[in-house]
């Protein structure tokens, strides 16, 4: 399996987030591509190697290039991304990082979510950091994000409202059931922006998992405290205890790998009526992929059998999801070992207009080409093209950029 692990001792901020993710060989274009998506202009990205207390990384700062007097509640914000060119579940979890800061803000000041003004976080480089953050973390393709407890700092800083204690209210809010931490670092190490995007993206918290490390990023925060102001981003596999000594041997070169438990079992007894619900509730308990067979049992009884793809991290939320919300008495558990094509983006045009694709590679050489759907069907209501055709001349694209390289 896949993961990413944020290493927020020095804290966690929207900024450094980026910081972290172009160090960590994000290509700069392909971020900025994201981020025009947004179709938000008044930005810039400034983007310098520099070190913080001697450890060297990379420093990514959003430049307003137009001053704003606008304070956006929550509802200016939503109008924003839903006219953006996002992907769907790009969007979704934008707004549900905003949606945090809302309710966090909300609760300290005593008044509706939805009657809150953002200053710090609504203006241009806070929906940049937020945009930026959570599209590059998707381009990671992992399978699940994890993140150390988050050391806080502390003191007082200055804010909209005048002087306020570190860590900030909202940020407190924010972090309810998080385990975080302080020392005597006197400043605010983590914001409430980085708060809210931690606690969208982030599967778990606790020390570093069992991983193999592969790509390795450093995000410079802005300023200079008593210890590297840094975020570790490290991407890289997991593995269990005895593979090293049983598995190396049938490894596929050029495939990712990973790691998943199937979990099954047949029911001949429940109403299938209730079989959305119960493949909803799996893949909100973390679950890879959940399905429904049709199959027929003993004494010739039509009956479902249920398969549940989850990862080592979800099996216990998993299993539980799959005892509660079917009429079954018990489970199978499997392990199994997935070979996956490496799989990358790149951005073709379709009547004028952005679509992605996603190719599948196996040892560089691309065997697979997707468009992204809803980047297909927003350009097929645009432009009142057929959705295969726009499916087809998007796959022709890439094709053709392909070997332009």
């Amino acid at each position: 399996m896949r993961i990413a692990y944020l290493d927020c001792f020095s804290g966690i901020s929207g900024n450094m987030i980026l910081g972290a993710l172009v160090d960590a060989g994000v290509p700069l274009e392909e971020l900025e591509s994201d981020l025009h998506r947004l179709n938000l202009p008044g930005w810039e990205l400034k983007v310098t190697k520099d070190s913080r207390a001697g450890i060297t990384g990379t420093h990514v700062e959003v430049v307003q290039t137009a001053h704003e007097h606008v304070h956006r509640t929550i509802r200016d914000i939503q109008t924003i991304v839903s006219a953006s060119e996002l992907s769907e579940n790009i969007k979704e979890q934008v707004m549900q990082v905003f949606e945090t800061l809302a309710e966090a803000e909300g609760r300290v000041h005593g008044v509706p979510s939805t009657e809150v003004h953002f200053h710090e976080v609504g203006a241009i480089d806070a929906i940049v950091d937020i945009v930026g953050a959570v599209s590059g973390l998707a381009r990671l393709d992992v399978d699940v994000i994890y993140a150390s407890p988050v050391h806080l700092g502390r003191g007082f800083v200055r804010a909209a409202h005048g002087k306020i204690p570190v860590p900030a209210p909202a940020t407190l809010e924010i972090l309810r059931g998080v385990p975080v931490y302080s020392t005597g670092v006197r400043g605010e190490l983590t914001t409430p922006t980085g708060a809210a995007i931690l606690k969208t993206v982030v599967r778990d918290y606790g020390p570093w998992p069992h991983m193999r490390v592969k790509k390795i990023g450093y995000g410079l925060g802005t300023n200079h405290f008593s210890i590297p102001n840094v975020l570790r981003l490290a991407i890289g596999t997991t593995y269990a205890d005895h593979d090293d000594h049983h598995h190396h041997d049938h490894e596929i070169p050029g495939l990712h790998e990973d790691q998943v438990e199937i979990i099954e079992t047949d029911i001949d007894d429940m109403n299938p009526e209730s079989s959305q619900h119960v493949i909803e509730q799996l893949l909100a308990a973390g679950a890879l992929d959940a399905y429904f067979t049709p199959i027929v049992m003993k004494k010739g009884r039509p009956a479902l059998k249920l398969t549940v793809l989850s990862p080592p991290s979800a099996v216990e939320a998993c299993v539980s999801a799959a005892l509660r919300e079917t009429t079954t008495l018990g489970i199978r558990r499997l392990r199994a070992r997935r070979h996956k094509l490496h799989r990358d983006w790149i951005d073709v045009q379709v009547a004028g207009r952005p679509v992605r694709v996603k190719l599948g590679r196996w040892n560089q050489e691309v065997i697979n080409v997707a468009p992204e759907y809803e980047d297909c069907r927003r350009t097929a209501e645009a432009t009142e093209l057929p959705l295969k055709m726009v499916y087809d001349l998007a796959k022709a694209e890439a094709y053709a950029g392909l070997q332009a390289q």
